[in-house]
């Protein structure tokens, strides 16, 4: 066994990293299409992939960048601060020890976010004597269960759904019919791309919408990058609604396996009455056999809308894990967590009310 904790993903790497995600990876953000695309656009501080080798073999990937805290080492996992649901890669469970012991040698403070509970990960640095780990619950992840043959109607009320029916049959007399597509090859990407950019936009420009609008600088190119690799590796399941022939309402979401990750929602206000995300899930409830999504995962955060059509959610986190014998380390991070809650609070404080 080897560890190595690298600044440099070459082209043999990257290949390797591919093969191991799409062998035993969960998560869209534990693919180097995400990663490296959010670490050449994004990224602040140097690349820190850590790796484990059993006889040659890439085993164990966790996808890291450093950056400073109080002068104090800290890896973070790549795409931090997007919202997006993090993993470590391994074949077995040899491997992700090998991976934690490894990543203790590194000098470095682990502060990893949107971990879910379950994470393996996590699992084997709690077991792990050699750190010091706190893991703290902030957030939830809603998830729809689409087992084959599962369709809306099994999951919302006959007036709700007759609601919807209703809606579309008044765009319908009104020119504007609802049409829903998919968006699943670079090409139909590269096709669709300015429509989805417009919506994007006039949602953003909507009062009270504060989103992050991840199809606008400085997050496009990073965006329209990642999302193209997605489609030429058959990951990329977009699904859009056209309003009388125009684009008016996207629902993107990645697949690994046969789940589906949602990683951004939009509408154009202007079909803001039509209530279209809800038509685009229950077009998804409708039509996920023809596709072969078991799951939808709406991951970061509740909502109205997940609220309505979710079957079950799940926690995660963010772990802190430093080097059991770093105590300078512990000190000056838990100096820094101190100054960024006062800095919090003072700013909740001269916020306009």
């Amino acid at each position: 066994m080897s560890f190595t904790l690298t600044s440099v993903v070459d082209d043999r790497l990257r290949l390797e990293w591919h093969a191991l995600a799409e062998d035993v990876g969960t998560r869209f953000a534990s693919r180097p299409s995400y990663g490296l695309s959010w670490h050449r656009h994004l990224g602040r501080g140097p690349l820190r992939v850590a790796t484990v080798h059993r006889d040659g073999r890439l085993v164990a990937l966790a996808p890291l960048h450093q950056r400073r805290r109080l002068g104090v080492r800290v890896f973070r996992l790549l795409g931090h601060g997007l919202g997006t649901v993090g993993e470590a890669l391994a074949v077995d469970d040899e491997a992700m020890r090998d991976l934690v012991v490894g990543l203790g040698t590194a000098g470095g403070v682990l502060e990893l976010t949107h971990l879910p509970a379950s994470s393996p990960l996590l699992a084997a640095i709690l077991a792990q004597g050699s750190w010091r780990a706190s893991f703290t619950p902030d957030d939830h992840c809603p998830v729809i269960d689409l087992p084959e043959g599962v369709r809306a109607t099994d999951l919302r009320g006959r007036s709700t759904l007759s609601r919807a029916a209703s809606t579309r049959r008044k765009l319908a007399r009104e020119g504007k019919e609802l049409r829903i597509e998919t968006v699943r090859t670079r090409e139909e990407f590269d096709a669709r791309w300015p429509d989805i950019v417009a919506t994007a936009a006039s949602a953003q420009s909507d009062r009270g919408d504060d989103r992050l609008n991840l199809c606008a600088p400085p997050h496009d190119a990073f965006t329209r990058e990642f999302l193209r690799q997605e489609a030429e590796n058959g990951h990329l399941l977009l699904w859009g609604g056209t309003f009388g022939g125009d684009w008016g309402s996207h629902f993107a979401t990645l697949r690994t396996g046969s789940t589906a990750e949602l990683w951004f929602t939009r509408f154009d206000p202007a079909h803001g009455r039509a209530r279209p995300g809800h038509l685009l899930i229950e077009s998804i409830c409708d039509h996920h056999d023809d596709v072969g999504v078991t799951e939808v995962d709406l991951l970061i955060g509740r909502s109205g809308y997940k609220k309505d059509w979710q079957t079950r959610e799940y926690p995660v986190g963010t772990l802190v894990a430093i080097p059991a014998g770093n105590r300078t380390a512990r000190a000056r991070m838990a100096a820094a967590d101190r100054a960024v809650s006062l800095l919090r609070s003072l700013a909740a404080r001269i916020a306009p009310r």
